[in-house]
């Protein structure tokens, strides 16, 4: 049975949501999961129901089968991590989720274990050219590690924190692509700098000024050619907590910049989705789903933020509901290769079983503090509010125009 709000929170007339509901979404998400973990030795791998174009198939290498292993961790744990930090001693089906991420996450970064994940040497070994989905996971992981950094990360030892950071450094140095992938670079060295390593500034000075010049205006970067979705889940939610991690000591100016960025992102941002926060399906990834929202929390990790707390919790509430109350959504207990239901021709060959965790991102709301305005402010809807006909915005930076509807609450997306 889909997810229901048991218990209305009451700042939030519209949906219901508020950041106990967030944790009893995690919960709902990750019972599905851990209905195929039996023990603590168990790799995080659900039911597979396609077997022609999602990876590891015939056709691709070895090396595949620990990427989908290192995304089943990796994303889930995203999910997991809020928990975790609030509720150190949470179980789920039995197994309590601090002690397993825990020991998954060290035996994935340690050579010799039946989990490990293999280092980008290792898999250089295999594949003499080209980049690894390892490179995206580790992005993932550092973001969960960093969000119960007093439940796990620092429950480590010191010499176990050196064995998991070997791992990262492997692949934080490693070839990546020339696109939104340079993020997963820098958010993986930003956070061992955090953790007190040392990291070669000039190289993450490199990535970032590359990232800069992806900068289109309007709050939009470019990956490659293309505007989608792509600009709010990597661009635009990695790099507020790059700023935070590192970007505003190390790299002020670029820092001011990345800030301006996001801030006016929201300026157009939250009219990508309808009056009840609804999601589109746009662009690449859709299995991705009210990850698109993820921006939306990570904004606020900023120093200076221009976006109202109220209608940004009200947007991405009503994007998760749109998802985890169909029942169409799930195929055998997790979120299905589709937008609502199983949808194949929609689905591209770099993703696995595990890939729709990705939506765990938009759980990066819940490392926001309790008494967070985000939390605390009453759930509005913003400037729907405020129309008294039909409104357009133009946005020369991506080309595109965006039209809100008050008379219906839809929001229409014309592309370039």
């Amino acid at each position: 049975m889909a997810f229901r709000i048991e218990k209305a929170d009451p700042g939030s007339s519209y949906t219901l949501m508020g950041r106990e509901q967030w944790f009893e979404a995690c919960r709902y998400y990750l019972n599905g999961v851990f209905q195929y973990i039996p023990d603590l030795d168990a790799p995080v791998l659900v039911k597979r129901t396609e077997w022609e174009k999602t990876y590891p198939n015939e056709r691709t290498p070895e090396w595949k089968k620990y990427a989908e292993r290192f995304e089943g961790l990796a994303r889930t744990f995203l999910m997991a991590a809020p928990l975790i930090k609030e509720y150190p001693e949470e179980e789920i089906l039995g197994i309590k989720l601090r002690q397993y991420y825990k020991k998954q996450i060290l035996e994935g970064c340690s050579p010799g274990e039946s989990a490990y994940l293999l280092s980008y040497q290792d898999l250089r070994k295999m594949q003499p050219e080209g980049t690894f989905q390892h490179t995206v996971e580790c992005a993932a992981l550092v973001m969960g590690l960093w969000i119960c950094e007093e439940t796990i990360w620092n429950d480590y030892t010191q010499s176990e924190k050196d064995r998991i950071a070997d791992f990262l450094f492997s692949f934080a140095y490693g070839d990546t692509e020339p696109h939104n992938w340079r993020l997963f670079n820098m958010l993986i060295l930003a956070f061992l700098y955090r953790a007190g390593y040392r990291v070669d500034e000039e190289f993450m000075r490199m990535h970032a000024r590359a990232v800069a010049s992806f900068y289109a205006g309007d709050g939009w970067y470019r990956d490659g050619h293309a505007f989608d979705y792509y600009s709010a889940w990597a661009f635009q939610t990695y790099l507020p907590l790059w700023n935070l991690w590192y970007g505003y000591e190390k790299e002020p100016e670029l820092a001011q910049a990345f800030q301006e960025h996001s801030r006016k992102l929201m300026e157009n941002y939250p009219w990508f989705f309808d009056r009840n926060g609804g999601v589109k399906m746009w662009g690449r990834s859709n299995i991705y789903r009210n990850a698109a929202t993820s921006c939306l929390a990570a904004h606020f990790f900023l120093r200076e933020t221009n976006l109202d707390p109220g209608w940004a919790r009200r947007i991405c509430s009503g994007a998760l509901l749109q998802f985890i109350t169909r029942d169409d959504v799930f195929c055998e207990g997790v979120p299905s290769l589709g937008f609502y239901g199983q949808f194949m021709p929609m689905v591209q060959e770099y993703s696995c079983a595990e890939s729709p965790f990705w939506i765990s991102k938009a759980m990066l709301c819940l490392a926001l503090p309790a008494d967070h305005p985000f939390w605390t402010a009453k759930e509005n809807e913003g400037g729907w509010e405020r129309l008294n006909g039909v409104n357009t915005l133009f946005l020369d930076g991506p080309g595109m125009a965006l039209s809100a509807h008050p008379e219906n609450g839809a929001s229409q997306l014309r592309t370039g």
